[in-house]
């Protein structure tokens, strides 16, 4: 697997180089990945977003700043972008699982990255990378907490928890934030969350902006600290988010 040109690559060497050890490495850029990616860089933290397919990174370069196509699971291609430079890394390519814990085993046990956190997409898939030494295992279907806001919501589509002061939820757009443009919405203000971007019906995910006014079925990315996202998701579902918090019947 050979690593894009650096000139035809989304990412200025020096710059990533100068990033790297307050950065986070981003390997694979699945619904996931790029979820991931959006919201860090969102929240002004420094990323490198790394996959194989060309076209997925052609496709994101416009939102996230320093993006190169190469091969994850290469030692060789991986030191070539600078990878053993980082402190922080995420292995994002769960929809591969031999691929995932290969890449994994790269960035602990050759590249001597010292935090590598990898979603698993099964319980087996989590064993083995807890095995290979990952420093920490997501596995955002068996997060409790959102296991009830969808079952009561039912607009929660995924759910990211990346740090206990930091995750990333995808969902419908509640039906109150339909037709008016976010900047009046005051989302931010009122929840401490951030819509990071919005995917049209049968579309790609593309950036929002104070100027955005939702669609009926469109989905959102939100990025923030957790508590604030299952205030914002359980009111958005008509809930009272400390009722629920607090056991209380929700009427």
């Amino acid at each position: 697997m050979t690593i894009s040109n650096p000139a035809n690559s989304h990412a200025n060497s020096a710059e990533v180089k100068a990033a790297n050890r307050g950065g986070v490495l981003i390997i694979g850029l699945g619904r996931f990945g790029e979820a991931l990616a959006r919201g860090l860089v969102e929240q002004n933290v420094e990323v490198l977003a790394v996959d194989f397919d060309e076209e997925i990174v052609q496709r994101v370069s416009g939102d996230i700043p320093n993006v190169v196509q190469c091969d994850g699971t290469s030692s060789r291609a991986l030191r070539q972008i600078g990878a053993e430079q980082f402190s922080r890394a995420v292995v994002a390519i769960a929809s591969n699982i031999e691929a995932s814990v290969l890449s994994a085993l790269v960035l602990i046990d050759e590249l001597k990255v010292p935090m590598v956190w990898a979603k698993a997409v099964s319980l087996d898939h989590a064993k083995i990378l807890e095995r290979v030494g990952v420093s920490r295992v997501i596995q955002p279907e068996h997060d409790m907490g959102y296991r009830t806001a969808r079952s009561i919501a039912r607009r929660v589509t995924d759910y990211f928890h990346v740090e206990d002061d930091f995750a990333l939820v995808e969902m419908e757009a509640p039906k109150s934030c339909l037709g008016r443009p976010l900047g009046e919405l005051a989302i931010r203000k009122k929840y401490g969350v951030t819509i990071v971007s919005i995917k049209p019906p049968g579309g790609e995910f593309q950036h929002a902006d104070q100027a955005t006014i939702l669609q009926p079925g469109e989905l959102i990315l939100l990025a923030g600290k957790p508590a604030s996202l299952d205030a914002f998701v359980l009111d958005g579902a008509g809930l009272r988010y400390e009722s629920l918090r607090a056991g209380r019947n929700v009427a």
